[in-house]
């Protein structure tokens, strides 16, 4: 065998193995590639629901605040108008009374509401999908 011909051989043999490793090296790296856009868009994600959940909640409390100062009214027309009917000390903790329970069970469910969609649900998602998809190209 020449040398010209040796050279050919170890040509074709290397070309032989390079695409598998070039081939492994590439899923490696969009592998990599893919985590880093995964935790890019987290990051992405989680900033616009908490600029929305701000935005919202400034909303919320400025609301709150007028519905807040109509409710008293409210309150003292309710107290002075059972006043007429129960002693008036009695009345207004009647009044005050029944507030605080329907305050509290408001609170409770704005809570829960606020608190129910911060997490990144998308991409969570997403990146199951590209968990089970590395999976199935590795096996």
């Amino acid at each position: 065998m020449d040398p010209t011909e040796q050279d050919r051989t170890r040509t074709t043999s290397q070309n032989a193995f390079s695409p598998l490793g070039e081939l492994t090296s590439d899923l490696f790296r969009n592998a990599l590639n893919l985590i880093r856009d995964e935790v890019r868009m987290a990051g992405v994600e989680i900033s616009q629901k908490a600029l929305r959940a701000g935005k919202s909640s400034t909303v919320l409390t400025v609301g709150g605040f007028v519905l807040y100062a109509g409710f008293i009214f409210l309150l003292l027309a309710a107290a002075l108008g059972l006043s007429r009917v129960i002693a008036p000390g009695w009345a207004f903790l009647v009044v005050g009374a029944a507030a605080l329970l329907i305050g509290a069970i408001l609170v409770m469910l704005g809570k829960r509401r606020l608190s129910a969609d911060i997490l990144p649900s998308e991409t969570i998602d997403t990146a199951k999908e590209d968990t089970k998809w590395m999976r199935d190209k590795l096996t």
